[in-house]
């Protein structure tokens, strides 16, 4: 039976290959494909062999805590090396290393890769190429199908891109050695550094780098050979009709020098334009070889050459000539068979610039045409038309060469491309191009990848021009030139001529025919390549045959020339031009027996030769006939130096060896290396053969000298190519075994000469000499080993000469000559070159007491030239064999620290030494070295590098301080516990241990705050910590040993522990939360999370430090904060306690804990402001010091008071950090600003921060153009000052001065922004108290007179004020939804908008702010569903200000121009109205139903103040009856008449014509029916019977109408006396139709519906119909509704009501400020009303107009209206079909309102009767009630203040309307902080014009409840 059993598993590690899904099964674990896990436990079936695993438990790598259980077979296994097996064991998959990181590499980016998409689309599309790579790479080493170079190959290319993409992606450098990620537990410090440099420099650029590590160790010659370049020129077509066989030369042509640099590419073509070797077609190709880097930076063109074949008969009629005889050399004159000749004749050239071709990428290919100019017509322009056209074409380059319009359409089509590398690696690269038989064209002269051994021997030959006397012919020769060449015997050597590559070698040449020119000129090169052994006795043949039209069967001759190639068998002939001598000869065969005569043209100028000569030459010459050429050899073999032949001719010429030998180092470099070894062989040989027995070769210093040349010359860059050829010869050819002597004794010689100084007038000095001491000493060491071999026994002077060497060398370093110092610096810098050779002569021991003793001869100051060589010499004995024999390091390791110590100590050559130093402890590493050697080098460098690494500046940083900081953390990695011991016992306990552990303390901050390593190097960065992190441990505990108890505690120490330890908490690199998961994981593998045992160890030795804490209170209160704010949780845990040990330390000793407490405060503005901390702190900090305290007796109470108040402080900082960037969120800085700025003004002891958020708030405010809350803002700081000259430093920009000469500042910045904002009320104060400042302190009269005429100017803006300012708007705001901040959320708030903000503004302000949010379009209060949802909702509806009574203006009669500025300002009560039926809606009289729901709002502080809107803290919600609606209505139209009568006295122009237009439409109105409507509705028994209680407000409403007819009758007597003739049938009309409605009151006394016929009584504006309003409408709510006509009017109007209207209709019935409430700008009304309907009315409600909001407001204002033109009255308005139609009269009519109940209405200050009279209606049982969702706040003590009596009085009745129920809150919510009381009303004599102070608390934390975090204040 099997066993059905979980069991450990067997196979930990697999690879997910499906996607599995739980299915809700409990305990499954969901995967999907490609995720990796961990398996622990296995449950199988079966048993024996048949045991299979069916399911799996364990653990996805994406989610380590998730654990559960899963299929097997959805599970593919992988071999992994499992550590530390058991519950905390890991696996590691056992795969190809490179495959991993490609997968984690993948996976790293692909995080990234999608943001580029929108951040970079640039690097988005190389990263896409990048990751495309290394996924099909990392499939092709998965497949396993590569041979292990290209595996190798592959991986190179996978790291190349992964280290580039990782650059570029800010991500982690990798350190590689040989490709392979490093261990860094397996690496030296030093080692890890610098493979992270390699890996920086391999991540630059803007492409990932092909390069390969191969590539890399490339010689130097390949490199040279990687730079050159390859030409491939691809011959498409000839577009000529040149009429013969044509012959196209291409060649690369140097327009700079004028000179062609490669051979000529040839290529024939029929007279077709066809190939004539068919097997080219499509494959004409050849390629310019070798171009180096200066010659593509050179002006090359590409020059064809095209030649015609011409015959000597014509072919076929179809052959066209030119109409002269120049076209055509020999006429036809028989159609009889004659031998044919070709004859070739120039026909045209083309140029191609190739500056777009070199720029060619790698295998990019590109078509050209080139234009043909031909030169048929004039044959002698030919040599020299490419320069012709070159010249034409740099001018036209840019703007298109052309040519002559005949000849536009020919050309040559040619494609090219560039290939890169040596010609070895471009044919592995392009197999296919090279098989087709591609042609090689070389250029003239060597390339500079000439590969040493190659053997070359060409003689470049370049017919000029020539020079023929003409005789007696007139006509001139036909003359073509036949170029041979003949070996010593005469014999023509066959095939050696070329006259363009591609085509075989000939033996004859010829040259092009110019017709009828005696001198030619053909500039006509070709490539003479002779057979070596030929070479030296050759001569070059020239004959010259003149073509005839009479010679038909053979070419008539005419002379020969001839060249010698050795003239006087030594040196080859010299490069150059040269004028060769024309022989006249008319017969081949008689040319023979010539070369005895002069083959130059000045040979017969000179005597020595002219005497030679016989006096009868055979042959007859022309002094004026010459040939004249121009030669060029390219040879290996064959010199044209006579120099050079001497030196290998020295056996036999002995006698001039010394001259040769001097000439030899003048000779050009190319010539030396080109004859290499042939040269060192002559040298050696004259060492080895030509002294006597026993005796020194009398030339041997001059054959030392030119050793030393050549083997300088090699180390040329040019020429290093050749150093391979010097070592083949040194292994291969070298056979002189006495040359060591000789070497020796010239080394020696050389040597002492310079310390003599009598070394620098030579020709070379010793600093030559030791610059090539590595050469030198291998020959002797090879000549030693030649001497072994050939003798047997070694040479017995060796050791001796090799000694006197090296005491030469002492002798010239302890020169303090300063001619020396450079001879001194090589001798230095190059002897480790001399190691390699001399240790196969010399044992380990021997070489270093060598060097010990000549370095012990130095001076012990010295140059920092000589201290660097000397350094440098000790760093590569370090790195050679001599340090790793213990015996040579004995010697070796005293002499580098010597050196070291004292760079340090000298703080020169640093980077050097740190570079030395690192060597050292890398060696360490490497070789097994005794425990010694670590202590020696430990006890001399550890302190003094600590002292180094303090001292040292930002250069000497950035130069050596990472190279200084990983020797040191190598140091402290190999230090143990016992290391540490003996390092501590190594100072005396006290001062010395001291300032020791602080320099060790101080050295290990700087590390990790100067973040010395880049941020991408992250292994580096966690080793480094990890190496602190240990060393820290035995620091802490020597503190705790050494100074911690009594007199031996040290502030300063433990001050810089904590210090330390802070810094490494905190530091950037430590913080795990920005990496990646895969990322945190791995670091937290190796190395756990630092930060909390760092944290745990402040925790214990905070604890461990009893008494001593007084010490540290309150100064690491900041640190420890910022270590709480770390993001860990266990860091948190383990710091937070801290702060309650630290209140109770100091309640213990002071009493209290007011330090700590104000620390944290502080600090924690900072902190959190600065990104650190977030909500879990905030409760971590919270949970944990309330339960601290609670513990503890005596911080029970204040503890508790002081965390609640300090979370509060928490919350608000993290709501301001959210919001603290953005324009978008501007207003939420402003609020949040505004509640910190609250918290930190009921903190006393928090004055600073306070200022610093009036500040910041100020100047949120002043960008935003809020002038007048900018102004009151900044006026707290002001009013925080006195005039005092105490001194204030310096803050928040303001510079240090005195305490008034700031006040004063900040006061007249304060009156600027009143001034900008329109408030000068605000700003008269503030003149005044400067006025006095300037009179009676500072006497100041200059400043006192300008701030009077400011003061003036302002009192004449408040006059002017209708036609300056107009009044600002007023908005509720409402947001709904848990998603809010919690600062908003649920909240409502009254806004306060500038002259000109439109609804439209402000909810496109609200949902940029809050894109989420949605805008409700019904002014209804939510439900408790979209309150405590999700979602966001945002409530908007205009409100209108409801002014105050001021006392300074009772009894008084003020200005309308005065008191209309507190109509809407200092106001902190509002109103908005919201139309509704009583019962059903009367459809034939809408008055006697309409009534108006009126919902008063009181904000937390008055607008307008430090914030541009304010929390609403109370709701009331009134109802009006259709009596008090009418009543209203009636007294508006009454106070708009008693206005315009009143101001037509003093501004007549101005407003009589709004008079007459209002006294037309009052007295003859009809609209709506008028006054019978009214009549009906109220004057009636029904209204009495129905309504008792309502029937007292007749009486006001019959003594309106009375008030109304006095009006109408004065305003009639004034329009009669200012009426014009125009005007006076008017003015009839209207006295007439006014008499009637006179007598009709007069009779009745009261109005009744016969007297009213006529509309003689339409003065009284008929309320309009309540409707639906719509976000489209063009209604506002901004006043009551009391109008059907009011109801249908349109907002833009253009009549407007004048701001006086309300002041005048209070002091008429001596009440100020009664309502006010609706006096809006007539501008804001119009511009709102087309967008505000719907959402600020609920469904179905009425939007009333602004015409009908200015008739119920008590103060409308007219600050829009142009001060010049007098405002219009409103006119006469109905209805119309058109309004009915659109719904704007017959509409829906809203819900009916709740039932009414009681209220305490003790605040309103409406003049209603009271109850007992029956003045408010009791709403009648079958009313309906109002929805749920209205809601009213209840009153708080009963009232509002005093700011709304006007309400009261007009809306009495208080137990006629219950106040609605208050809504239930859906959860409990968290108790508030006690809210601070509401401003007290200011006493009589306070200024009244002071912004409102922020509220202050009376206590700390007085009132607060436990646990409470609730804000006191918006």
């Amino acid at each position: 039976m099997g066993d059905f059993s979980w069991k450990a598993a067997r196979r930990k590690y697999g690879v997910v290959v499906y996607n599995y899904t739980t299915g809700g099964v409990k305990g499954c674990l969901p995967l999907e494909i490609g995720e990796c896990v961990h398996i622990l436990e296995e449950y199988c079936t079966g048993s024996g062999a048949d045991r299979k695993a069916t399911w799996y438990r364990g653990y996805s790598f994406h989610n380590r805590k998730a654990k559960g259980i899963f299929p097997a077979s959805f599970v593919h296994l992988k071999e992994c090396n499992v550590e530390n097996e058991g519950p905390y064991e890991s696996v590691i998959p056992i795969e190809d290393a490179i495959i991993k990181e490609v997968t984690f590499v993948l996976r790293e980016w692909n995080l990234i890769w999608k943001q580029l998409f929108v951040e970079d689309s640039r690097l988005f599309g190389t990263i896409t190429t990048v990751m495309v790579d290394l996924m099909n790479f990392r499939c092709q080493l998965v497949a396993n199908t590569l041979t292990n170079d290209q595996c190798w190959d592959l991986k190179e290319q996978i790291i190349s891109r992964i280290d580039w993409g990782n650059g570029k992606l800010g991500l982690d450098l990798v350190p590689r050695r040989d490709g392979k990620q490093v261990d860094p537990d397996n690496c030296s410090f030093i080692e890890l550094y610098r493979l992270h440099s390699q890996s920086m420099e391999a991540s630059k650029g803007t492409s990932p780098r092909r390069q390969t590590i191969r590539d890399k160790a490339r010689s130097s010659r390949e490199k040279v050979a990687s730079s050159m370049a390859h030409l491939v020129l691809s011959f498409k077509s000839l577009a000529c009709n040149v009429g013969d066989e044509s012959e196209t030369y291409f060649s690369l042509y140097d327009s700079s020098t004028n000179k062609f640099i490669s051979e000529k590419f040839l290529v024939r073509n029929t007279n077709k334009g066809m190939p004539v070797n068919m097997e080219k077609l499509h494959n004409y190709r050849g390629i310019f070889m070798d171009l180096n880097e200066a010659d593509l930076e050179r002006e090359l063109y590409l020059v064809a050459q095209i030649f015609r074949s011409a015959t000597s008969m014509l072919q076929s009629s179809e052959q066209q000539t030119p109409p002269k005889s120049k076209g055509r050399m020999l006429q036809e004159s028989s159609s009889k068979k004659i031998p044919k000749f070709h004859y070739r004749r120039p026909w045209g050239a083309a140029v191609l610039y190739l500056k777009d071709v070199l720029a060619l990428k790698r295998e990019e290919e590109l078509d050209f045409q080139m234009k043909v100019q031909s030169c048929v017509e004039s044959e002698s322009s030919f040599p020299h038309l490419h320069e012709t056209l070159i010249k034409k074409q740099s001018m036209m380059i840019g703007k298109g060469f052309t040519i002559e319009k005949d000849k536009q359409t020919i050309g040559i089509a040619v494609s090219m491309k560039l290939l890169h590398g040596d010609l070895t690696s471009v044919k592995a690269e392009q197999p296919i191009m090279f098989s087709k038989g591609i042609t090689m064209i070389q250029k003239i002269g060597f390339s500079d990848s000439i590969n040493p051994g190659e053997v070359r021997n060409d003689l470049y030959l370049t017919l000029v021009n020539s020079e023929f006397d003409r005789g007696s012919k007139k006509a001139a020769k036909n003359v073509e030139v036949t170029v041979t060449v003949f070996d010593s015997n005469g014999d023509m050597i066959p095939e050696c001529i070329t006259g363009g590559c591609g085509e075989d070698a000939v033996t004859k040449y010829f040259s092009s025919i110019f017709y009828h020119n005696n001198n030619p000129k053909w500039n006509d090169t070709i490539r003479l390549s002779i057979p070596i052994d030929k070479f030296q006795c050759a001569h070059i043949r020239f004959e010259f045959c003149h073509c005839s039209t009479r010679d038909k069967t053979e070419k008539q001759l005419y002379g020969f020339s001839y060249l010698s190639l050795n003239p006087y068998d030594s040196a080859t002939q010299a490069d150059g031009t040269h004028a060769l001598c024309i022989y006249k000869c008319d017969n081949a065969s008689k040319i023979r027996n010539y070369m005895k005569l002069p083959s130059f043209q000045e040979d017969f100028n000179d005597p020595k030769i002219m005497s030679t000569l016989p006096n009868q030459l055979p042959y007859n010459r022309s002094s004026k006939e010459y040939l004249t050429v121009s030669t060029f050899l390219c040879s290996t073999k064959f010199t044209q130096q006579a120099d050079l032949v001497r030196v290998f001719q020295s056996s036999s010429r002995q006698e001039c060896i010394e001259k040769s030998l001097h000439n030899l180092i003048n000779l050009r470099g190319q010539e030396v290396v080109r004859y290499l070894q042939d040269i060192l062989d002559a040298l050696f040989y004259m060492y080895g053969h030509t002294s006597s027995e026993g005796e020194r070769f009398k030339h041997a210093a001059e054959v030392f000298h030119a050793l030393v040349h050549i083997f300088n010359l090699l180390q040329d860059s040019k020429f290093e190519k050749f150093v391979c050829v010097l070592e083949a010869y040194l292994e291969e050819n070298f056979s002189y075994p006495l040359a060591y002597r000789d070497l020796l004794s010239c080394l020696h010689e050389k040597t002492e000469l310079a310390v003599s100084c009598a070394d620098f007038d030579k020709e070379y000095t010793v600093e030559d000499v030791f610059q090539v001491l590595e050469q030198i000493f291998r020959f002797i060491e090879k000549s030693y080993r030649l001497f072994q071999g050939q003798y047997g026994v070694e040479p017995d002077n060796f050791k001796q000469l090799l000694g006197s060497v090296f005491r030469s060398y002492g002798r010239i370093m302890s020169s303090t000559e300063v001619a020396l110092r450079r001879a001194q610096a090589k001798l230095l810098r190059e002897l480790n070159k001399t190691f390699q050779p001399l240790l196969k002569l010399i044992t380990r021991k021997e070489l270093a007491g060598l060097i010990q003793e000549m370095c012990s001869k130095m001076p012990k100051e010295l140059p920092p030239l000589l201290l660097e060589a000397k350094l440098q010499l000790c760093r590569d004995m370090v790195n050679s064999v001599l340090f790793t024999e213990q015996v040579s390091r004995d010697i070796v390791l005293p002499m580098c620290m010597s050196v070291i110590k004292k760079c340090l100590i000298t703080k020169r050559v640093l980077p050097l030494a740190s570079q030395t130093l690192g060597d050292i402890l890398d060696q360490f590493r490497e070789i097994s070295v005794p425990d010694g050697d670590s202590q020696y080098v430990l006890k001399i460098l550890f302190d003094l590098l600590m002292q180094t690494l303090l001292i040292m500046d930002e250069v000497q940083q950035e130069e050596a301080g990472g190279m200084m900081i990983c020797c040191l953390m190598e140091l402290l990695r190999k230090m143990e516990e016992l290391h540490y011991t003996s390092l501590m016992n190594t100072y005396p306990k006290g001062r010395p241990l001291k300032d020791f552990l602080i320099r060790v303390l101080l050295v290990f901050r700087d590390l990790i705050k100067r973040d010395v390593f880049p941020a991408s190097w992250t292994l580096m960065r966690m080793v480094t910590n990890h190496v602190i992190l240990t060393a820290i441990q035995y620091v802490a505990q020597s503190l705790t040993e050494h100074f911690l108890t009594g007199s031996d505690f040290d502030n300063q120490l433990w001050s810089n522990y904590f210090d330390l330890a802070v810094s490494f908490v905190t530091q950037d690199s430590l913080q795990l939360e920005r990496f990646s998961d895969a990322k945190r994981n791995k670091v937290k593998d190796r190395y756990q999370d630092m930060r909390v045992l760092i944290g745990l160890q402040i925790q214990t030795l905070w604890n461990g430090l009893g008494n001593q804490k007084r010490h540290f209170i309150p100064s690491l209160v900041g640190p420890f904060l910022e270590v709480t704010m770390v993001p860990e949780t266990d860091v948190r845990k383990a710091t937070i306690p801290i702060f309650f040990d630290m209140m109770l330390c100091e309640q213990n000793i002071k009493g209290n804990f007011t330090s700590v407490e104000s620390e944290i405060i502080e600090k924690l503005d900072i902190l959190i402001t600065g990104n650190n901390g977030d909500t879990e702190y905030r409760t971590l900090f919270n949970q944990i010091l309330l339960d601290k305290v609670q513990t503890e007796p005596v911080l029970r109470e204040d503890g508790r008071r002081f965390v609640v108040s300090v979370t509060n402080l928490l919350e608000k900082l993290l709501d301001y950090r959210q919001v603290i960037e953005g324009d978008e969120h501007r207003d939420k800085r402003m609020h949040c600003t505004f509640n910190i700025l609250n918290f930190y003004k009921d903190n006393i002891n928090r004055e600073e921060m306070y200022i610093r958020y009036i500040n910041k708030l100020f100047i949120l405010h002043h960008d935003a153009n809020n002038f007048v809350e900018a102004g009151l803002t900044l006026q707290l700081y002001a009013q925080l000052l006195r005039w005092t000259p105490d001194q204030l430093s310096a803050n928040l920009g303001y510079p240090s001065q005195k305490e008034l000469e700031r006040k004063e500042e900040l006061t007249l910045k304060v009156i600027e922004c009143f001034d900008k904002g329109k408030a000068w009320e605000y700003g008269i104060p503030l003149c005044k108290e400067l006025a006095e400042v300037y009179e009676k302190k500072l006497f100041n009269y200059k400043k006192l007179s300008q701030i009077l005429q400011r003061e003036a100017a302002f009192f004449n803006n408040i006059l002017e004020g209708p036609s300056l300012r107009q009044n600002p708007s007023y908005y509720r705001v409402a947001y709904y939804g848990m998603s809010f901040p919690p600062f908003v959320r649920n909240k409502e708030f009254v806004y306060r908008g500038d002259e000109c903000l439109k609804l439209a503004t402000i909810m496109s302000h609200l949902t940029t702010e809050f894109p989420s949010a949605s805008i409700l379009t019904s002014n209804t209060p939510p439900d408790d569903k979209v309150r405590e949802g999700d979602q966001q909702c945002i409530q908007i509806s205009s409100v209108k200000p409801v002014a105050s009574e001021r006392s300074e203006f009772q009894g008084h009669t003020v200005p309308m121009e005065i008191s209309n500025f507190y109509s809407v300002n200092e106001v902190d009560v509002f109103q908005f109205d919201r139309p509704y039926h009583r019962g059903e809606r009367n459809k034939d009289n809408e008055f006697k139903t309409l009534c108006l729901e009126r919902k008063v709002l009181k904000t937390s502080y008055k607008l307008p103040g430090i914030l541009r809107w304010y929390e609403v803290v109370q709701t009331e919600v009134l109802h009006l009856p259709p009596i008090l609606v009418a009543v209203e209505n009636m007294r508006t139209v009454n106070t708009e008449l008693d206005y315009l009568t009143g101001r037509c006295k003093s501004n007549t122009d101005m407003f009589f014509q709004q008079l007459m237009m209002r006294l037309q439409g009052v007295i003859n109105s009809v609209v709506n029916g008028g006054l019978p409507k009214y009549q009906e509705a109220f004057f009636c028994d029904e209204f009495a019977s129905k309504h008792p209680d309502e029937v007292c407000h007749l009486i006001e409403l019959k003594t309106l109408l009375v008030e109304q007819v006095d009006l109408m009758e004065q305003g009639l007597r004034k329009t009669e006396s200012m009426c014009t003739e125009e005007m006076k049938p008017l003015q009839k009309n209207l006295v007439e139709m006014f008499s009637k409605l006179k007598q009709d009151i007069t009779d009745s006394g009261s109005p009744r519906a016969g007297r009213l016929r006529g509309g003689s009584l339409g003065a009284v504006i008929r309320p309009g119909t309540p409707g639906s309003g719509s976000l489209n409408s063009s209604s506002s709510n901004r006043s009551s509704i009391t109008s059907a006509e009011a109801m249908s009017q349109d907002g833009d109007n253009i009549y407007m009501d004048p701001p006086e209207l309300t002041s005048r209709l209070q002091q008429s019935r001596g009440v100020t400020g009664s309502d006010p409430a609706l006096n809006q700008s007539p501008t804001s009304q119009r511009a709102l009303s087309s967008s505000m309907s719907s959402s600020n009315l609920g469904s179905g409600s009425r939007t009333p107009d602004a015409q009908n909001m200015r008739r119920f407001v008590s103060s409308p204002d007219t600050s829009n209206t142009d001060p010049s033109t007098p405002p219009p009255l409103p006119q006469r308005r109905t209805s119309n079909a058109a309004e009915i139609g659109t719904g704007i009269l017959n509409t829906r009519p809203p819900p009916p309102p709740p039932r009414q109940t009681t209220h305490d209405l003790r605040f309103l200050s409406y003049n209603v009767p009271s109850p007992t009279s029956g003045n408010v209606t009791p709403v009648p049982e079958e009313k309906p009630a109002i929805p749920s969702r209205t809601r009213s706040i209840a009153v708080v003590n009963g009232s509002f203040d005093q700011g709304l009596t006007a309400v009261r009085e007009q809306a009495s009745g208080e137990d006629k309307i219950p106040p609605l129920p208050p809504r239930v809150p859906p959860r409990p919510s968290i108790p508030s902080l006690p809210e601070a009381g509401s401003p007290s009303q200011p006493p009589a004599n306070e200024n009244i014009t002071s912004p409102p102070p922020v509220p202050k608390r009376t206590s700390m934390y007085r009132g607060v409840s436990s646990g409470s975090v609730e804000d006191t204040h918006m």
